[in-house]
């Protein structure tokens, strides 16, 4: 005796096509049933994909991060207080340096440095490759931003409170922004190519999750300082890395 088909039984997308095709062979076009056919075709996900499922992998590390001591500067010219101040402060940031197979960085709607009670804010911006940052002057006093890095070099001039100039960031890398008149002020903006980075917190600790499988280069920059190291990221493990700029 023949037993009724199992309701776990899995139906191979072949036979469930050919059972399909044979249906509407067998309706009349036009009717109620046709209309039913098309509406359960068009809804129905595919039998099967054609991508493939990307292999990854997870990256931990630890940053250990010298000490670090304040530093008092003054300004170049006459400033609101007139005396001298701390140097900002640039957290320090850890990230896999150059493209990533099927990992497009994240995009910011409008990345900013503003210039506020004569410090940069944020300390630190993230953008992807060929981003615009705006450098809005919010201070009653003339604010000269400028850069001297490799990955974008600048020089915004001179500029009063209630203006705004911008800067296209199209290669990677990590910039150092200052002013040329208040030399306590400085910033980093760091430039990537995919969307594994972080801020290096207290702990130091860090973790990248699904990462596509492969060899990377991880790196760490402060404003001073920049370590990086090679690893390997196996398919469903885990690598580890330690750095220490």
């Amino acid at each position: 005796m023949r037993l009724p088909p199992s309701p776990h039984r899995t139906v191979r997308p072949w036979r469930a096509l050919l059972a399909t095709l044979v249906l509407v062979c067998h309706v009349r076009p036009g009717s109620a049933a046709a209309d039913a056919i098309a509406t359960a075709l068009a809804a129905a996900p595919p039998a099967f994909s054609t991508r493939p499922t990307a292999a990854v992998g997870r990256l931990e590390g630890t940053v250990t991060l010298p000490g670090r001591r304040a530093t008092r500067t003054t300004d170049r010219y006459q400033s609101s207080t007139g005396e001298s101040r701390d140097v900002q402060d640039v957290p320090a940031v850890v990230y896999i340096a150059g493209p990533v197979p099927g990992a497009p960085p994240r995009t910011s709607a409008r990345p900013e440095l503003a210039q506020r009670g004569e410090a940069f804010r944020p300390e630190l911006v993230v953008v992807p490759v060929g981003a615009t940052v705006s450098f809005p002057n919010g201070d009653p006093l003339f604010h000269n931003v400028f850069s001297y890095s490799r990955a974008r070099r600048f020089d915004l001039g001179r500029y009063p409170k209630g203006e705004t100039k911008t800067v296209v960031f199209d290669k990677p890398g990590y910039v150092k922004v200052l002013c040329e008149v208040h030399k306590w002020m400085r910033a980093g903006i760091l430039v990537v190519e995919n969307p594994f980075h972080a801020v290096v917190q207290e702990s130091g600790r860090f973790q990248f999750d699904e990462v596509p499988a492969g060899r990377y280069r991880v790196v760490v920059e402060t404003f001073d300082r920049r370590a990086q190291a090679d690893v390997q990221i196996p398919e469903g493990g885990t690598a580890t890395v330690t750095l220490a700029p």
